[in-house]
């Protein structure tokens, strides 16, 4: 009999504990689930995996056929390259290397290019413009440099535009020609102004201050005064100050002008109002030299 109570009391209490999992939660302990409640949690659990099982499936797909694109793409890039490199070595002179040499040497001199570039930027607008020459040997190099073979290729047009971006910001940098402005006094004439400390301390340069001026004075010999007279101090870009010893054939000459003596006619025909006679110019005269 005893028996039989202990084992009744034992199933209430197990029923009780079964019957109400909720209520020793809301006081802050925890009670066992009921089993309806663990298998529903179950299957729960399995079904997230199951869902995550089959994404990551489903990236795996996307992984292996991007890496199979991706090996295609490779693939019918290096066919191309070889193309492109089979067409430029018939193009190219073997004697000079082969396409990879004449290709590498190409790039190197892009590279030495956008560095002499960078260097040049990070000068100071009055330290560039005593590098003025250089500027202009930069930007002819720039135009033989896009005139190669190897200038249609991706690294190549990127190269090319990076140097063309600095020496745009270079020559924007440049500063513009800068003259003084003197005022005639009266006893003074072009070589006594010029002689002056604070003008060129060279009474040689006067030409200069005539070159600059020749739409006010015609004749040197004959200033007045209260003239206001430019006396320059830094020239354009497409200036030239007439060296000893240089005739317009040898100005014309020049890689920096235009290579060509024979184009000293056009020195010419854009200075004729400070040039009477072609053949004979002076020391310090300031020409305008035409863009080829």
């Amino acid at each position: 009999m005893k028996r039989t109570i202990v084992a009744s009391l034992f199933v209430a209490l197990l029923g009780l504990t079964l019957v109400m999992p909720a209520y020793g939660q809301d006081y802050g302990y925890t009670t066992e689930m009921t089993m309806e409640e663990y298998q529903a949690e179950l299957q729960k659990w399995q079904q997230s995996e199951q869902d995550a099982q089959a994404k990551i499936d489903q990236l795996n797909k996307d992984i292996s056929d991007l890496q199979s694109q991706i090996a295609d793409v490779k693939n019918q890039t290096a066919q191309v390259k070889q193309q492109t490199m089979n067409m430029l070595g018939d193009a190219i002179n073997p004697e000079n290397g082969t396409v990879e040499e004449q290709l590498n040497a190409y790039y190197g001199q892009l590279d030495d290019l956008i560095s002499q570039l960078q260097g040049l930027l990070a000068l100071s607008p009055e330290e560039l413009y005593q590098h003025n020459s250089e500027v202009n040997d930069a930007a002819m190099n720039l135009d033989e440099l896009k005139q190669s073979i190897f200038a249609a290729l991706d690294d190549a047009r990127a190269k090319i535009q990076k140097a063309e971006d600095l020496l745009n910001r270079v020559q924007a940098k440049m500063p513009q020609p800068m003259n003084d402005v003197y005022s005639v006094m009266r006893g003074d004439y072009l070589w006594k102004i010029s002689g002056k400390q604070d003008i060129y301390n060279d009474p040689y340069q006067w030409v200069k201050i005539w070159s600059a001026n020749r739409d006010m004075i015609n004749n040197p010999d004959l200033i007045y005064p209260d003239q206001k007279l430019d006396v320059p101090r830094r020239l354009a870009t497409n200036q030239h100050v007439v060296a000893r010893g240089e005739n317009l054939s040898k100005i014309a000459g020049y890689q920096e002008v235009y290579g060509n003596p024979f184009d000293w006619q056009k020195i010419y025909n854009a200075n004729k109002q400070v040039i009477s006679d072609p053949s004979v110019i002076y020391p310090y005269q300031i020409l305008t030299i035409p863009q080829n």
